[in-house]
C-alpha cells in the first residue's frame, strides 16, 4: 500500500533530513535501518542487529516490529523483561572516525519524539487488501535483505567473517568488561557469542583471543543461570577448532569448568562436560585436565541417574579421553567409587531406551580397558569385582560376539591378567574360560591372540611374548606390555556431527 509519496509503507522515510553539511554518502552500515539516518548511538539487539537507540526504543514502546527488525518487539513490550540494548562501540567509533576524516560534524542522537514519529510512519494501516499485503510481504523481504548488506565504495557486498568477528568481540567486551553491566546484559552478550561461534568456523578461530577467554572465566562462575549457561556453551563452541583447544586450557578455563561440573546450573553442567571432552581430545591437555580436578565430578556426572543421557555421554567421552593419559589412569583408579561407577554403567539395562544404555555401556568398558593398562588400574579393577562383571557382560549377551563391547571386554581381561597371580583365582571363579574359549578358537586377529594369552595366564602357563598381529603396530602399556592399535576395541570412538540441533569435530555445537 502506498503512502501518498510514491513510497511503500514499509520503506524507511527520508526523515529527518541530514544536515546540508553532509555532502558525502555514508556507508549503509552507518545508517539506522529504521530512520535511514546516520547513527549517533548505535545499539545491538538480539539476535545481533544494530539500530539507533531512540528508534529501537520507540519500536518497543509502540509494540511494533518493522520488517528490518528480527526481534519480536511486540512480545518484548508485553513482557516484564526489559529489552536488552548493547552499545555497538566498534560501529560508533567507525562512524565518528568517518565523520572526522571528511570534516563532518558528529551525528546527534534522535530526540525520542522524533523517533516515535518515524516509527509511527512505518506502522501499516489497520486493514489491507490481499494485493497490498502481497506487495508488503515482498517489500519486507527486500528491506530485510537490504539491512543485511553493507555498501563499500559503491559496491554491495556481505561483511567478511573477520569484520563480523572483530565487531562482535568489541560488542561483547563492551559489556563483559563493564563494571556496571547487569546479568541480563551479560547473558545477552554471551548469547550473541554463543550464536556466532555455533555457526561459523572462522569466527570461532578469530574470537578465541586471550582477552575474550579471560572475560569468559568469571562468567562461568556467575550465579545467574543465563550467564553461566551461555558462557559454558560458548566455550564448547570455541573448543571445536583444533587450534583453540590448547589455547583455552592455557587461558585457565578448566578450573571454572570443573567448578561448574561440581555445582553449576544443570544445563551449564552439561555444557561443561562437553567442553572438557572436547578439550581432552587434544593429547597435550589431558594431564592438565586431570591435575585440575576434573575426574571426580566427571565420574559423578557419568554415574548420575538423574542426569540426562547427553550429560552422561559427554562425561563418559571426557573420561575416556582423559584416561588415555597414564597419569590419569592412576587418578581414576584411586578415585573413590570409580570402578563401581564404571561397572554399574557397563551392566545397566534400560528397556525404555536400550540404545542410550548401550552407548553408555560401551563408554564404560572403553574406560575399563584403559584402566587395565596400568598397575593401579588393574588392582582397583580386581578389588571392585571387574573380572566377574566383565565375564557376565560377555556371557549375558550385553557384549555380543563380534561387537565393540566384546572386544573392549577382552582387552580389559587381558590387561588384568598381565603379571598377576591374583587374576588366576578370580578368573577361574568367574568362568573366564567359558567367556573366552570361542574367541580363542576363532579365525584370528589380535582379539584372538589376547583371548589365548589371557587363558594361558589363568592356567599359569608361562607366556612372556607380547601380543602381536601381522602388519599391526603395538602401543606400549604402562607396565611394558603391548596392546595393538589394530584391535578393533582400541579404535577411537566416532566423532559426532554438529549439534545444529546437538562440527565434523569431536563434540557438539551449542
Amino acid at each position: 500500500m502506498a503512502t501518498g509519496t510514491g513510497r511503500p509503507w514499509w520503506a524507511p522515510p527520508p526523515f529527518p533530513t541530514p544536515p546540508s553539511s553532509f555532502t558525502a554518502d555514508p556507508p549503509e552500515e552507518f545508517l539506522c535501518p529504521i530512520s535511514g539516518s546516520l547513527m549517533a548511538d548505535p545499539v545491538v539487539v538480539p539476535p545481533g542487529q544494530t539500530f539507533e537507540r531512540a528508534c529501537i526504543q520507540a519500536c518497543a514502546a509502540l509494540a511494533f516490529s518493522p520488517p528490518a527488525v528480527a526481534a519480536d518487539l511486540a512480545a518484548s513490550a508485553s513482557s516484564s523483561t526489559p529489552l536488552v540494548l548493547v552499545p555497538n562501540v566498534a560501529l560508533r567509533t567507525a562512524i565518528l572516525n568517518w565523520c572526522d576524516r571528511l570534516g563532518l560534524p558528529h551525528p546527534a542522537p534522535l530526540p525520542p519524539a522524533t523517533a516515535h514519529d518515524i516509527v509511527r510512519r512505518l506502522m501499516p494501516p489497520q486493514s489491507e487488501d490481499p494485493s497490498s499485503k502481497s506487495q508488503r510481504s515482498q517489500g519486507q523481504a527486500a528491506a530485510s535483505a537490504r539491512v543485511r548488506r553493507q555498501s563499500v565504495d559503491g559496491f554491495v557486498q556481505e561483511p567478511s567473517s573477520r569484520q563480523r568477528g572483530d565487531a562482535l568481540e568489541e560488542e561483547i567486551m563492551a559489556v563483559l568488561g563493564a563494571e556496571g553491566a547487569t546479568p541480563a546484559e551479560q547473558a545477552s552478550a554471551l548469547a550473541s557469542l554463543r550464536q556466532a561461534t555455533r555457526e561459523n568456523k572462522e569466527v570461532r578461530r578469530q574470537l578465541c583471543t586471550p582477552r575474550l577467554l579471560a572475560a569468559l572465566r568469571p562468567m562461568l562462575l556467575s550465579a545467574d543461570a543465563g550467564v553461566q549457561v551461555n558462557a559454558a556453551a560458548a566455550v564448547v563452541n570455541l573448543s571445536l577448532e583444533p587450534e583453540n583447544k590448547v589455547r583455552i586450557v592455557r587461558s585457565g578455563a578448566v578450573s571454572p569448568l570443573v567448578d561448574v561440573l561440581r555445582g553449576g546450573h544443570p544445563e551449564a553442567r552439561d555444557h561443561a562436560a562437553g567442553a572438557v571432552y572436547s578439550l581432552a581430545v587434544e593429547d597435550e591437555n589431558r594431564a592438565a585436565i586431570g591435575v585440575l580436578g576434573a575426574i571426580p565430578p566427571l565420574l559423578e556426572l557419568f554415574a548420575g541417574a538423574a542426569a540426562g543421557y547427553r550429560a552422561r555421554r559427554e562425561a563418559g567421552m571426557a573420561l575416556y579421553h582423559v584416561s588415555l593419559s597414564g597419569m590419569n589412569r592412576s587418578k581414576i583408579a584411586r578415585a573413590p567409587g570409580a570402578v563401581r561407577t564404571l561397572l554399574a554403567a557397563a551392566e545397566a539395562r534400560d528397556r525404555s531406551s536400550e540404545a542410550d544404555a548401550a552407548a553408555l555401556r560401551r563408554l564404560a568398558v572403553m574406560v575399563l580397558a584403559n584402566l587395565a593398562g596400568c598397575p593401579d588400574g588393574r588392582a582397583a579393577l580386581m578389588d571392585g569385582g571387574a573380572v566377574a562383571a566383565v565375564v557376565r557382560l560377555m556371557l549375558s549377551g550385553s557384549a555380543a560376539p563380534g561387537s565393540a563391547e566384546e572386544e573392549y571386554c577382552i582387552s580389559t581381561l587381558y590387561g588384568m591378567s598381565r603379571g598377576s597371580m591374583r587374576f588366576r583365582g578370580l578368573a577361574r571363579a568367574a568362568g573366564v574360560e567359558a567367556a573366552l574359549q570361542s574367541v580363542a578358537e576363532g579365525g584370528g586377529g589380535v582379539g584372538r591372540d589376547m583371548a589365548r594369552r589371557t587363558l594361558r595366564a589363568m592356567r599359569g602357563e608361562d607366556d612372556d611374548a607380547p601380543v602381536t598381529a601381522t602388519g599391526l603396530l603395538g602401543r606400549q602399556w604402562d607396565d611394558g606390555s603391548v596392546v595393538s592399535e589394530g584391535l578393533v576395541s582400541i579404535r577411537r570412538p566416532p566423532h559426532r556431527s554438529n549439534y545444529a540441533g546437538p562440527s565434523g569435530s569431536n563434540t557438539t555445537q551449542f
